[in-house]
């Protein structure tokens, strides 16, 4: 039987997060679990548009990513009353995503799919697919609506 005693959840603050969240507690209850949250905001040359210097928008990046992310936290607490952690980084979301479940020594990945398809799907990738192929424990994707 699977022995799951932390969930790690990326979260990046859509309704797919959310959805991933919920079924990410609800998992955890039954296995009384930890649930760790991850959110990861873009490195410097991707936030940079080319007129404004890297550091501000990295840095306003990194404060309104920290406030989100801290009121996230706070509503899971409060509305779950789970064991619950996180870890706010920057970097390439699935490097990160899956340096941080080997860090906090997650059993199981809960991860929310935004379902882009076709031309969309080959311009931006799908952070879960890369999650789910450099994954060494499982992981359950989440798909929308």
């Amino acid at each position: 039987m699977l022995n799951v005693t932390k969930v790690l959840v990326p979260v990046d603050f859509s309704e797919h997060s959310e959805r991933a969240l919920a079924y990410a507690v609800d998992l955890a209850k039954s296995f009384r679990a930890a649930v760790h949250l991850v959110h990861v905001y873009p490195v410097t040359s991707y936030a940079a548009p080319p007129l404004i210097p890297g550091p501000i928008v990295v840095g306003q990046f990194r404060d309104e990513s920290q406030r989100v992310f801290d009121e996230l936290m706070a509503r899971v607490k409060r509305d779950y009353s789970s064991d619950l952690t996180g870890t706010l980084c920057e970097g390439v979301p699935h490097v990160e995503i899956l340096r941080c479940a080997s860090d906090v020594h997650a059993d199981m990945i809960v991860i929310g799919t935004h379902g882009r398809t076709g031309l969309e799907h080959l311009l931006l990738g799908s952070v879960a697919e890369r999650v789910v192929r450099g994954s060494s424990v499982p992981v359950l994707t989440v798909p929308r609506p």
